[in-house]
């Protein structure tokens, strides 16, 4: 996969938003935050149903509970499984 740069003008009340969402989403810069959420569009485009497995991948990385995780992780893994059938 090669890299390709891109440049995107927006309006300012966009880029502070993108701003905003960066710093809560931990992202260094602005950059970072726009391919999150391409990667996130583009993965719900592509193939719904890797989507909705993705996004219950995200919800566990929040839990902070072991026992929690064990538990969300068992239950992603029967997801798969059954997805799979």
């Amino acid at each position: 996969m090669a890299d390709q740069i891109v440049s995107v003008r927006m309006p300012v009340s966009l880029l502070n938003e993108l701003k905003i969402l960066a710093e809560k989403n931990h992202f260094l810069d602005v950059s970072e935050e726009v391919r999150s959420l391409l990667r996130d569009k583009w993965l719900e485009h592509s193939d719904p149903r890797q989507f909705k497995v993705y996004a219950v991948k995200k919800s566990i990385e929040k839990v902070s509970r072991p026992e929690q995780i064990k538990a969300l992780k068992d239950t992603l893994k029967l997801l798969e499984e059954i997805n799979e059938l």
